[in-house]
């Protein structure tokens, strides 16, 4: 099977945030709130921009599995493995983020996710519960790794634009342009709800589209409401930097409030953080 090779555009975050995430993290004890523990975890470490949300939903995939294997409550998304009923949730779901997180390619401080993932499971009792949870985690986390080892993420960048006068081309960097193949989480196929191509320069809808633009976005306009001027500022910064932090903060305040257990608490989280609920076919989801 071919390796998988991180793309050259993938900039490693600072080997010190790592080891002071590590230090901060490390001692976090188990409990329902390992899965929002380790989302966080997955955030920090994961590589910028989409390539990112690909790791972290790969994360959020091998907890559900894992702890789904023990409380099968659910249709796994990829996986779901012979373990006893007893096996510890947290154990399984710590490991599994952690094998994940330290299996992603072109990584630097893996030895250090290492490190921080046996602190974390240090503040586990000892027992066969634990050693069945993380030996469960680790084999989940090896299913996930090798269903995405090849799957288009890392294809070549052939986005080529061409044009001619007066027919549109994006302006900024495009983003996600190597993953016009690659094999979704959820969909059934990458184009599955593609919007159309822009219209037409000269056609009346575009006429509208300006005007209105215009009238709601200048910089004195009298038409724009307050709401809109929040929710204009709200999407300055736009992807998961804008909005996972609310998602996060709200899926731990209903562990929380609520006391729930590890496998409410992944199911919430998954919830807030928009991961796939099932496998559908070749699509891995």
């Amino acid at each position: 099977m071919p390796t998988f090779r991180a793309p050259a555009i993938i900039r490693s975050i600072p080997r010190a945030l790592i080891v002071t995430w590590i230090a901060i993290g490390a001692s976090a004890p188990a409990g329902a709130n390992v899965i929002t523990d380790w989302d966080a975890k997955a955030v920090a470490f994961a590589a910028p921009g989409s390539t990112g949300e690909r790791e972290v939903a790969m994360v959020h995939i091998a907890m559900f599995d894992a702890v789904n294997s023990i409380e099968r409550r659910y249709r796994p998304y990829l996986v779901q493995l012979a373990t006893p009923k007893a096996t510890s949730q947290e154990a399984a779901a710590a490991a599994a983020a952690g094998t994940v997180l330290a299996g992603l390619p072109a990584r630097r401080a893996t030895a250090e996710m290492k490190a921080g993932l046996a602190s974390y499971l240090a503040t586990i009792p000892d027992g066969e519960a634990k050693s069945e949870g993380i030996k469960l985690g680790e084999a989940v986390a090896a299913k996930v790794l090798e269903a995405r080892q090849n799957d288009g993420a890392n294809a070549p960048d052939a986005y080529r634009p061409r044009t001619a006068a007066g027919v549109y081309v994006p302006t900024p960097i495009t983003v996600g342009s190597t993953w016009l193949a690659m094999i979704p989480f959820a969909l059934v196929k990458p184009s599955q709800f593609r919007p159309p191509p822009p219209i037409s320069l000269t056609s009346a809808e575009w006429a509208a589209d300006y005007n209105e633009l215009k009238d709601y976005g200048g910089k004195t306009s009298a038409k724009r409401s307050a709401q809109q001027m929040e929710t204009a500022r709200f999407w300055l910064m736009v992807g998961a930097p804008a909005y996972h932090p609310i998602l996060h903060q709200l899926a731990g305040r209903t562990v929380a409030d609520e006391n729930v257990s590890t496998h409410n608490a992944m199911r919430n989280s998954r919830r807030t953080t928009g991961q796939p609920r099932k496998h559908c076919g070749s699509s891995h989801g």
